[in-house]
């Protein structure tokens, strides 16, 4: 049952991710398309023609495009929202039914990466401090030697 839950929970804020990509994504092109397709236009299409107005097609497309790209950024903020209310509901109920294996495991995940790190850094360190012994021991030996060259 816990797997399950937290299944949703991952899952929920897998989507709500995609759609925040998807949207700003969505955004850029609205913008790209408010300032290039016009001019596109004109010099392809409308370039044989003597215009004397401004054709409705190019005072309808940065409206269109205004509309499409901040109505689906909406879309995707208020989603969103209702996901991650839904998530935190999942991870409440998962809490409250003792279980909260997810949290455990993430938490366990942590404290293995940090053993491991701090185990990492102790070898180096151990290392480190045979080399500065080795070090020493030569240095003290060639003074040695030096003392008994110079009597």
């Amino acid at each position: 049952m816990h797997s399950d839950l937290t299944y949703k929970v991952r899952q929920l804020r897998a989507v709500n991710h995609n759609v925040m990509i998807t949207a700003v994504t969505v955004l850029v092109a609205a913008l790209f398309t408010t300032a290039l397709l016009p001019t596109l236009l004109v010099q392809y299409v409308y370039a044989g023609q003597q215009l004397f107005e401004t054709p409705p097609l190019l005072e309808f497309i940065p409206l269109a495009s205004f509309v499409i790209g901040m109505g689906y950024f909406i879309y995707a903020i208020v989603s969103n929202m209702l996901r991650a209310k839904r998530a935190s509901y999942l991870d409440k109920k998962i809490e409250l039914e003792g279980g909260n294996e997810y949290h455990h495991h993430n938490m366990d995940e942590v404290d293995s990466l940090a053993e491991a790190l701090v185990s990492k850094k102790a070898k180096p360190a151990a290392k480190a401090k045979a080399a500065t012994k080795k070090t020493a021991a030569k240095s003290s030996a060639k003074t040695t030697r030096r003392r008994t060259a110079k009597k």
